[in-house]
């Protein structure tokens, strides 16, 4: 039953976490980041009891930026770039696309760990200042809805639950953000 708790208490911090930053230009940091590390650690012990393997390591790395931001760490020097990110995503994308072609099945494990290296990549290049929010919401509605089915098979339902409000939220933060650009320009 804790666990089950600890689960839904990550989610909800997430959640509202993620909200904060979509509608809020003035965002502050320490709130985001603080709010994150704690969500994520309790969906790592969550995800561990439901062998959630993909949810442990997203989260895991969510942890690990957060806390480090929260203490503000200057990620700007990791040399990790768009461009890097996107030669591997291609490269991923590719393997998942050709083994559908070439075995006629889809292989779901594979289409969560992409979404959790985009998780991961997208997080470390936003908080990092190297992605624009309005992008880093798109790729995050991606994730979150890439990730759905490999969470389904593990009936992790605190993240499974986190990942459909994630990509609405994602959704309609990167239309409005979007919706700005256009109004400016």
């Amino acid at each position: 039953m804790m666990i089950f708790v600890i689960g839904w208490l990550g989610t909800l911090v997430y959640l509202i976490n993620h909200t904060y930053i979509s509608i809020n230009k003035n965002w502050q940091k320490n709130i985001y980041y603080g709010g994150n590390a704690l969500a994520a650690v309790c969906l790592i012990i969550s995800s561990y009891f439901t062998d959630s393997w993909q949810a442990i390591v997203i989260n895991a790395f969510w942890a690990i930026i957060s806390i480090a931001l929260f203490f503000e760490v200057n990620l700007s020097s990791i040399k990790f770039s768009k461009r890097l990110f996107y030669v591997t995503l291609i490269a991923l994308l590719t393997v998942f696309l050709a083994g559908y072609l070439v075995l006629d099945q889809l292989n779901l494990a594979l289409l969560g760990w992409i979404s959790t290296f985009v998780f991961s990549g997208c997080y470390l290049l936003f908080s990092s200042q190297k992605m624009l929010p309005r992008y880093y919401l798109c790729w995050n509605a991606f994730a979150a809805i890439a990730l759905l089915p490999q969470l389904w098979l593990d009936q992790n339902w605190p993240v499974f639950s986190l990942e459909v409000v994630w990509a609405i939220i994602s959704i309609y933060g990167a239309a409005r953000k979007f919706e700005k650009v256009h109004l400016i320009q």
